[in-house]
């Protein structure tokens, strides 16, 4: 426990310059070219496909829980994952055979669909199952601890793709939808040939276990359910308005639904830390310390990711003018789907927790209840206001599912963290300035005042207290940064 806290900080910060803000930064840029590269129609075929690939992928990508569940019991007691690793691939062996026959039986159909050739039908299996490999290896590395391989690994498919667009979009190659494709597929080939490579001594021999197979067995398959229901939420909105309305409708929801990803990548990264860490705290008796996580740092964090929100939420309009004028209408959407990202931080926060307690069924009803929401929502929205009635249906899901999950906690583990949803406030309050403060100058001057606001509330509340100061002194970190961190604090309590 003493060495996961010590060195939290430094993980983090190799998360935030690898999957989050380098990762981002890269991802943005390879969306900036494939909507220069891909007309909005051809685009609207690549996001569709992702779409439809990811919604099959979930009977394939039920089983990474186990491995940092699992596979950090595994290495926390014999020093290595390989059981943990291969169990989950022999329970997938159904799975990727499932995958194979869907998508040859109903390959008309999908292409068609889709808007790629029927020829081209195998892309979805491969996408699947080379995305699938790259994640398993991500999570391993999670599980093992070793954050910084954790952090920088997906940048090496993103960096792969993007070097690819940069070259298509210099030489002015006129390309097909179905070979960017390919690059992507290619992409996620390399970074798992490269990960195996350095996962080798920790995953060979292959052993498998009929006890750990059983237990992660237990633990993963109501995984499969709650990937449907997770899958249905990001990517059901783009199926109901490819039924609805035309596919360059599908391209531009795209791109305002993966800005707001990339922004949602920052706090989600500490899911990764918060996980094993929690795991941690059960293996070695210290369960106590899990409430005072959520009493002392929950509502400082969701303060924080407010304030962040806010920023983005005033500044919206400028963001999509860098992708064109065929795009501006995403800025309306993006702009209702920053008000679901600032509620999503609640199971960010959550989700380790009831993880760890494997409180999985009760965390996958929800999730199902959630994608039942969206995508009811959907059909009675879309018809009738187009892509900004999937960013509201999409909004009211993971809103509920947010207050769902707290209630589960608090019922369930009798952590309370409802207490936290009052420091949201800036969010609504900047959707209100952004719906009808038009101009960028108005609009800095409102989020100056929302700021200022904040932090005289902030003065006179207890959210930031001296009792969350402790942790630091065991969190390794440079002392400069110590120090500016306890000025902070000094000036908010």
């Amino acid at each position: 426990m003493i060495e996961d806290t010590k060195f939290l900080f430094y993980n983090y910060l190799h998360l935030i310059f690898g999957k989050g803000v380098g990762f981002g930064i890269i991802q943005f840029a390879s969306l900036l070219l494939l909507v220069r590269i891909l007309e909005p129609e051809a685009y609207g075929s690549y996001a569709l496909f992702t779409s439809v690939a990811l919604i099959i992928f979930v009977l394939t990508g039920w089983t990474s829980s186990s491995i940092v569940r699992y596979g950090r019991e595994e290495f926390i007691t014999e020093g290595s994952v390989r059981k943990t690793f291969w169990a989950s691939y022999l329970m997938l062996l159904p799975a990727f055979a499932l995958c194979f026959l869907l998508n040859f039986v109903f390959r008309t159909r999908l292409s068609q669909y889709i808007g790629i050739s029927e020829s081209n039908y195998y892309l979805i299996f491969a996408y699947i199952l080379f995305s699938n490999l790259s994640i398993n290896i991500q999570v391993a590395f999670q599980a093992l601890g070793k954050m910084k391989n954790f952090a920088y690994f997906p940048l090496v498919f993103s960096i792969s793709f993007l070097i690819s667009l940069v070259i298509i979009y210099i030489n002015s190659f006129s390309v097909p939808v179905e070979l960017v494709i390919s690059l992507l597929i290619f992409s996620h080939l390399l970074a798992a040939v490269i990960g195996l490579w350095l996962l080798r001594k920790f995953i060979t021999p292959i052993c498998f276990s009929k006890d750990w197979i059983r237990k992660c067995f237990s633990y993963s398959w109501p995984m499969a359910f709650g990937g449907i229901s997770q899958q249905i939420v990001h990517n059901v909105d783009q199926i109901v308005i490819r039924m609805t309305m035309a596919l360059t409708f599908v391209g531009v929801y795209n791109v305002a639904y993966l800005v707001q990803n990339y922004l949602i990548m920052i706090p989600m990264l500490s899911v990764s830390l918060m996980f094993p860490l929690m795991t941690t705290l059960i293996v070695t008796k210290e369960e106590e310390k899990i409430g005072l996580y959520v009493k002392n740092y929950a509502p400082q964090i969701v303060l924080t990711w407010a304030l962040l929100v806010s920023l983005f939420l005033i500044f919206a309009p400028e963001i999509f003018r860098l992708f064109g004028s065929e795009y501006a209408a995403a800025s309306l959407p993006f702009t209702i789907l920053l008000v679901s990202i600032a509620f999503r931080i609640f199971p960010i926060i959550e989700s380790p927790i009831l993880s760890t307690y494997g409180l999985i069924k009760e965390a996958v009803t929800t999730g199902i209840a959630i994608s039942i929401i969206n995508l009811g929502f959907d059909f009675l929205l879309i018809p009738r206001v187009g892509i900004s009635g999937a960013a509201i249906a999409t909004t009211i899901a993971f809103v509920s599912g947010a207050f769902a999950r707290t209630f589960i906690l608090k019922r369930k583990l009798g952590v309370n963290n409802f207490k936290s949803y009052p420091w949201l406030y800036p969010v609504i309050v900047s959707f209100i300035g952004s719906l009808f403060i038009e101009s960028f100058v108005p609009r800095g001057l409102f989020l100056t005042v929302v700021i200022v606001i904040s932090l005289l509330v902030t003065r006179r509340s207890t959210v930031f207290n001296t009792e969350s100061l402790a942790i630091l002194d065991s969190i390794d970190m440079p002392v400069l940064l110590r120090q500016t961190i306890r000025k902070v604090y000094s000036f908010v309590i």
